[in-house]
């Protein structure tokens, strides 16, 4: 089923530049606000590839090994660059958080970027064949998690605009994403046992759709701090997770015997 997967992500990219178009065309970026067209058209789209991230990652998955130990190089580098990428982003937010004064938040921060260095390093020596790489701890990955939680809090509590500016008013939900492809990732690397291959389909494509396909063209077109390219690198993490955990047969199909 990776090709179905793969086929998804190749529509998220065409889902990317629809978003693209639409922001630079029909949107005033000053305000948020739309100059031409329906609200409820760009949220109904969003979620129609949200729930087909959803369906194509809960009949794609195959087996979530390949994030517990990545067996080539190629795996290792697919989980490794974003994780790193996005580790490092999170670690700007973070310090420039507590030079704000902000510093519990700015903690938050520092903790998630060390989560996503211990999940990269991980990969990219195990995918190298390295004994001496070290299993990520799963406290670090809890923690690491709560500024998403954080996030998601804050967006409901800030968040007094309308439902008209759909930058702000999205913002919650890839902030959901981004927490629930990090707490599969946690199972999957820390607790193999309980690892459900499904579950980090799911979320790695609702990531991608989220994270990515529709943060991306905010990034390019209006101006983004490291938190908002945190994301961007955490989609395409979920793109990598869903392509490497997808089963690469057709259900159903079954080998020459």
């Amino acid at each position: 089923m990776r090709k179905s997967v793969a086929g998804f992500l190749v529509s998220g990219v065409i889902f990317c530049a629809a978003r693209f178009a639409d922001l630079a065309l029909f949107t005033d970026l000053e305000t948020g606000l739309l100059i031409e067209g329906q609200v409820w058209l760009r949220y109904a789209v969003l979620f129609a590839w949200a729930a087909l991230a959803l369906a194509v990652g809960h009949t794609s998955a195959g087996s979530a090994a390949p994030l517990t130990a990545p067996k080539t190089r190629s795996a290792a580098f697919a989980l490794s660059v974003p994780a790193l990428t996005a580790g490092v982003f999170y670690l700007g937010r973070g310090l420039l958080d507590i030079l704000a004064g902000s510093f519990l938040y700015g903690a938050l921060g520092v903790l998630c970027a060390l989560w996503l260095e211990c999940l990269g390093q991980h990969w990219l020596l195990a995918g190298l064949g390295s004994q001496r790489r070290i299993q990520p701890p799963a406290w670090l990955g809890v923690l690491g998690s709560l500024l998403f939680v954080w996030d998601v809090l804050a967006s409901f509590m800030t968040n007094g605009s309308s439902w008209h500016r759909t930058i702000p008013t999205s913002a919650v939900w890839q902030q959901l994403a981004a927490l629930l492809l990090l707490a599969a990732v946690l199972r999957a690397v820390c607790l193999p046992g309980a690892a459900s291959p499904k579950s980090v389909c799911r979320c790695g494509l609702l990531a991608y759709i989220l994270c990515f396909a529709w943060q991306l063209p905010r990034c390019i077109l209006l101006p983004a701090g490291p938190g908002d390219w945190a994301l961007v690198a955490l989609g395409l993490l979920g793109g990598a997770c869903a392509m490497l955990c997808a089963s690469p047969k057709q259900r159903g199909s079954h080998a020459a015997g």
